[in-house]
């Protein structure tokens, strides 16, 4: 009965070394990924790794010309350079090149007014406003119907 014992005590052996080689393996492909995606950065203090975050609040059909208004919500200056105007469906109705300085979100939280046109659309339907950065970020407006 005791040799019995410890054939099957060794034969538990493998079975513990490849459990613990697998959460090896999980543990070090988090580290890596946390690592990639920057999340062990903005924890250690190191900011977001350049991310241009902005929102877009809302479009004003009643200004002449009509704006969108964009709000900086990240540490990152972001200069707004084109817009694009776009159906329910998603198809692109219109857009244009905003003006160099008028679509500059250089301080966090400040609220700024993009100017757009919004010739390509019919009243009674449903729109929205993507502005795009120089460095290629895309914020999306919420819908709104001129």
């Amino acid at each position: 009965m005791i040799t019995k014992m410890r054939r099957n005590g060794r034969a538990l052996s493998p079975i513990f070394a490849i459990l613990i080689l697998i959460a090896i393996a999980v543990i070090a492909g988090i580290v890596v990924y946390m690592f990639t995606s920057g999340t062990i950065a903005s924890l250690t203090g190191g900011g977001t790794a350049g991310q241009e975050k902005a929102a877009v609040q809302g479009v004003d059909l009643v200004a002449v010309p009509p704006v969108a208004y964009a709000q900086n919500t990240g540490g990152v200056d972001i200069t707004i350079t084109d817009y694009l105007v776009k159906d329910a469906a998603g198809n692109i109705v219109g857009q244009g090149v905003v003006a160099a300085g008028s679509g500059d979100l250089l301080t966090d939280g400040q609220l700024v007014a993009v100017p757009i046109s919004l010739t390509g659309t019919t009243a009674g339907q449903s729109y929205t406003v993507t502005l795009v950065s120089s460095k290629g970020g895309s914020f999306v407006s919420a819908s709104f119907v001129p």
